[in-house]
């Protein structure tokens, strides 16, 4: 199902989800309000009040930096992005190879980000992702290099107040000798 609460803001969920976002967010937001202050107001807003329904300004997802912050410390703790064990693979002609063992721990949630803000290519699906970045260190490198050759936090365009955020935190957590930079 979905609602438009203004022409700037969508939000898609459950009927139930949807009534209580709109009630939230209805008299939070102002049509002046720039999009950038508007974006953190909308992520503190799903944090806080622990919103279910996807919200989106201008077409683009408002992030819950919370789920991802949370899903990137399970992956930290167990040093890969498989849940138990290393992820194994098969090859599938000459350049393709599937994963054949093992869960993801890396959410989907997590990875659309990763795919739709931070600079990556699907690689096909979650699995393919995880294929290439199998480690906490390969996470790390490509948080500080991504697949254009940037920093992510650098890859982010400045309308994108709360995936910058989101950016920031986890780099507090991959990298953490790195300088840090604020909005």
């Amino acid at each position: 199902m979905k609602s438009m609460l203004d022409k700037r803001i969508r939000i898609t969920g459950s009927k139930r989800d949807i009534e209580r976002a709109e009630d939230i967010l209805s008299s939070l937001l102002t049509s002046e309000l720039p999009e950038g202050d508007a974006r953190l107001k909308i992520q503190k807003v799903i944090e806080e009040e622990n919103l279910k329904a996807s919200v989106l300004f201008n077409g683009n997802t408002v992030w819950d930096g919370r789920k991802i912050i949370r899903n990137l410390k399970q992956i930290i703790k167990a040093g890969v992005l498989y849940r138990k064990e290393k992820p194994r693979s098969v090859p599938i002609g000459s350049m393709l190879r599937m994963p054949t063992g093992g869960a993801p721990l890396l959410t989907k949630y997590f990875y659309g980000f990763l795919n739709l803000c931070c600079g990556s290519i699907a690689h096909y699906n979650i699995h393919g992702w995880i294929i290439e970045y199998p480690t906490v260190e390969d996470l790390r490198q490509f948080f500080i290099k991504n697949e254009f050759g940037k920093r992510v936090l650098d890859h982010i365009p400045a309308w994108q107040t709360d995936v910058k955020r989101i950016v920031e935190e986890i780099e507090k957590l991959l990298v953490p000798t790195r300088v840090q930079t604020s909005l």
